[in-house]
């Protein structure tokens, strides 16, 4: 298929998309918000802060490749790593010095929503979803200062042992402090040296240092976890994130594994008596190796239904579940790279007993399908399309404040290296006789035991923002899928 006819394509799905999703009742949304302190980094920030740090201390720390954030250096480490390399990076630091640090030494631009489950929040209410009930456990006066005034975004708060929902600016508890993460962007063509050598960012991108202070939890209070099931009625299906603040030891004695155990709970108590609820996962980049694992294999194995990752995110995980040579193969930037992409995310659908797996890379989108899954391959394209024009209208303006603000997304046009890519999956493919190339035409394959659908997604040259553009390609294409899906009143029904 032509450029111009997947143009078309867009057209049709997003004006599908838009009429369907009244059809959704409402979505939970959990776990991590925060306060992103937002700074575009130039040539002279790097200049200036290595002078305060020092050359050789920087060289070293870059060497060594610090995994999580104790010390300036560290940061400036990490930050020059992923402007060499133009890749997104999160890290974690777990001291409030840093940020004080960077205050009296950098200074932000501006601040915005952060966190996984804050962007995607509003956005969902931002696009007109009924009841968008979002669920921050440390949420705080300066937090939900962060989220939309709108009616139809709501907060569970446990009052006189019962519990309602309110608009976050009602629901905050007042003496919670903020949690406040810094997003360095950073731009394609800044040159800088570095270890002797002059390097150019490849591509724009940026650094996101994660704080995770001690009181950080990924929890719930036991009244609100008892009374959780009382807004199965108001949601078709949950976005889940920020598990990647879990930690292995806590001061008081408890463990990772308490935490897990707890999100688990969670899970099943909102499926509780519809075990066909539609959960997902949005993945992230997480240092911690035996997080990464327990995230995947004991949270999201057999307990959610969709899994979301970008192309970082794939070969993470495919690391951690003992898959190193088709991790190693996905970061590759070969002209095979794509097919070993494919071959990942089937991968994870098949280790993780998914029903879905869907991979936003630069360029294009590709989902791998169940058998199982109540939708059909069509469906699933115009899902990812939609998501697409939903991600470029962010990246174009950096805010979506209403649902027709997305036809301005259709104006961006399809990515011709992302087109490209195409191709060379369906060379792949037909090679193989895992297709033809008349199967391939309309970019859905039926494979024998998994279906694959993958789109050339819209790029905007020079965006706004990159931070947030992952979340709105997730939540876009999955509110679009729950749109479209069969309703089951299975609670109503029973209980």
């Amino acid at each position: 298929m032509e450029i111009v006819e997947w143009e078309k394509r867009y057209v049709e799905a997003v004006s599908n998309v838009k009429k369907e999703l009244a059809n959704v009742q409402g979505v939970f949304v959990a776990y991590n918000s925060n306060v992103d302190a937002m700074k575009h980094v130039r040539k002279d920030d790097i200049k200036k802060l290595t002078n305060i740090i020092g050359y050789e201390k920087v060289r070293e720390k870059i060497l060594a490749y610090p995994r999580e954030i104790n010390e300036p250096s560290d940061f400036l480490a990490r930050l020059i790593i992923a402007m060499r390399d133009g890749k997104a990076a999160e890290v974690p630091t777990y001291t409030s010095d840093l940020h004080e640090w960077l205050m009296d030494n950098m200074v932000f631009d501006s601040a915005r929503m952060g966190g996984q489950a804050g962007i995607i929040s509003n956005l969902l209410a931002n696009l007109g979803v009924k009841n968008v009930i979002t669920y921050v456990p440390w949420l705080s006066k300066d937090q939900a200062d962060y989220f939309v005034d709108s009616p139809n975004l709501k907060h569970p708060v446990i009052e006189n042992g019962k519990l309602y929902l309110k608009h976050p600016k009602e629901a905050y508890d007042p003496n919670q402090k903020p949690k406040i993460n810094w997003i360095l962007e950073f731009s394609r063509g800044i040159s800088f040296k570095c270890s002797g050598e002059e390097f150019v960012v490849p591509r724009d991108n940026r650094l996101i240092v994660s704080s995770r202070p001690k009181w950080l939890r990924i929890d719930m209070s036991p009244e609100m976890y008892e009374q959780l099931s009382d807004i199965r009625e108001d949601i078709d299906g949950a976005i889940l994130s920020g598990y990647q603040m879990i930690k292995e030891e806590y001061d008081d004695g408890t463990t990772y594994k308490d935490y897990v155990e707890r999100a688990v709970s969670v899970i099943e108590r909102l499926k509780g008596c519809n075990p066909q609820m539609r959960l997902h996962v949005e993945f992230t980049s997480i240092q911690n190796k035996i997080i990464r694992k327990t995230l995947l294999t004991d949270i999201v194995k057999k307990h959610v239904t969709s899994l979301g990752l970008d192309t970082v995110e794939v070969a993470n995980a495919l690391n951690v579940l003992g898959y190193e040579e088709l991790a190693y193969s996905v970061i590759n930037k070969g002209e095979n790279s794509i097919v070993s992409l494919y071959e990942g995310a089937v991968m994870l659908l098949k280790e993780l007993e998914l029903q879905r797996v869907h991979i936003h890379s630069l360029g294009f989108y590709i989902c791998v399908v169940s058998k199982d899954h109540p939708l059909d391959a069509d469906a699933h394209r115009q899902a990812l399309l939609f998501a697409s024009a939903v991600a470029a209208t962010q990246a174009a303006t950096g805010n979506i404040s209403d649902i027709d603000d997305i036809d301005l997304g259709l104006g961006v046009p399809v990515y011709d290296q992302g087109y490209r890519d195409l191709i060379e999956l369906e060379k792949h493919l037909v090679r193989n006789n895992i297709c033809s190339a008349e199967d391939f035409e309309d970019g859905c394959i039926s494979a024998p035991d998994h279906d694959l659908i993958i789109v050339p997604s819209k790029v905007v040259k020079d965006p706004v923002a990159t931070v947030g553009i992952g979340d709105a390609i997730s939540a876009g294409a999955f509110v679009a899928l729950l749109a479209k899906m069969p309703k089951i009143n299975v609670c109503r029904i029973t209980e």
